[in-house]
């Protein structure tokens, strides 16, 4: 979550340059253009923009590393090749104290570091046995966590790759005592720092509950908040709010006050008369939220004020990832079909 802090410095200073402001409401979604991925790559499973908006990182299903224009479409890099067989990178994050290197998690628990300059990818860390499906900075970009398929949230310092801590999670095929079940029970899918706390971050997944986590404790969790079903990069934070996107038929997509862990507002999804079945959501300016699944196949703007939708994105298949930039003024969605559609709020 280091990067929302820099990302509104720089629409900021932006603004500030440029002589005027952004507009403060959104009134449509605009399609800007369609990238054909290869047949071969499995589909999209995450996607990331660097904090000016001027790259798109994607992550296939077949553990390629693309890094396109974010306008055009066009391939700038490919970081990683897909592969016949391949497992998918399931998370991309930038580093916030080096804008050139782009740390990657996959399903077979790599983490790699991709410099976006030189197009290098390295391993970095084995997690073996793990499935590593979030990845999160703290705010100064100091530490990172990763989590996924093992239960486990592991806490490493960024320049040394150290592993600081490990919060084993709760697996009660074994012996366990109250300390060792504060962790996580079920696969964790989403996992943010807090925007404005260095210490703070939340997980969600499988569980049907959020567990918000201090990183200067040995036991680690905090509190607990009971109701989302995190199938996805389907957890957002700005201010005290907490965005929740389930993979369930109702009450998808939430919005959870942080301090009391109270649920503030049920958003209704339009348009999904079987469901809403979420894989990702994240805050946009102007009290937008995008958000996607496999309910419509497809991905709505939404405003959370009035309810109303500002335009959708569709697709044939599952959307299984989105990422957004400049507080939703770029947008990119993708899933399983070979497709990715770049799109912005105007």
């Amino acid at each position: 979550m280091a990067r929302r802090q820099l990302e509104q410095a720089l629409v900021a200073g932006q603004s500030i340059s440029e002589g005027n402001e952004y507009p403060s409401t959104f009134s449509k979604v605009e399609l800007l253009k369609e990238v054909s991925l290869d047949s071969y790559s499995g589909g999209t499973y995450c996607l990331q923009y660097n904090y000016n908006g001027q790259y798109l990182a994607v992550g296939t299903g077949n553990g390629g590393i693309l890094l396109l224009s974010p306008k055009t479409g066009q391939l700038i890099k490919e970081l990683r090749k897909s592969r016949h067989g391949g497992l998918p990178v399931m998370t991309l994050r930038y580093h916030p104290k080096d804008p050139t290197v782009l740390m990657a998690g996959t399903a077979d628990g790599i983490v790699y570091a991709c410099n976006i300059e030189d197009g290098t990818c390295k391993e970095i860390i084995s997690e073996k046995g793990n499935e590593i499906n979030c990845l999160d900075f703290c705010l100064d970009g100091y530490n990172f966590c990763t989590a996924g398929k093992d239960l486990s949230v592991r806490y490493y310092d960024t320049k040394t790759l150290e592993l600081l801590r490990t919060y084993d999670g709760c697996n009660n095929s074994k012996p366990s005592n109250e300390m060792s079940c504060m962790g996580c029970s079920q696969r964790v899918f989403a996992l943010k720092f807090h925007p404005e706390y260095n210490h703070i971050f939340i997980t969600g997944g499988w569980e049907n509950h959020l567990k918000i986590w201090d990183s200067r404790s040995v036991d680690g969790v905090k509190r607990t908040i009971w109701g989302p079903h995190i199938c996805g990069d389907s957890l957002d934070m700005k201010g005290l709010k907490i965005l929740t996107g389930s993979w369930t038929s109702n009450h998808a997509l939430q919005i959870w006050n942080y301090t009391d862990g109270k649920l503030e507002k049920n958003i209704e999804y339009p348009d999904a008369p079987d469901g809403a079945f979420l894989y990702c959501t994240q805050f946009c300016d102007n009290d937008v939220i995008l958000a996607g699944g496999s309910g419509t196949n497809s991905a709505q703007a939404i405003n959370i004020t009035n309810g109303t939708s500002l335009g959708s994105i569709k697709m044939e298949k599952p959307v299984q990832a989105l990422d957004s930039a400049l507080g939703g003024r770029l947008f990119a969605v993708g899933g399983a079909e070979n497709i990715i559609k770049l799109a912005a709020l105007t």
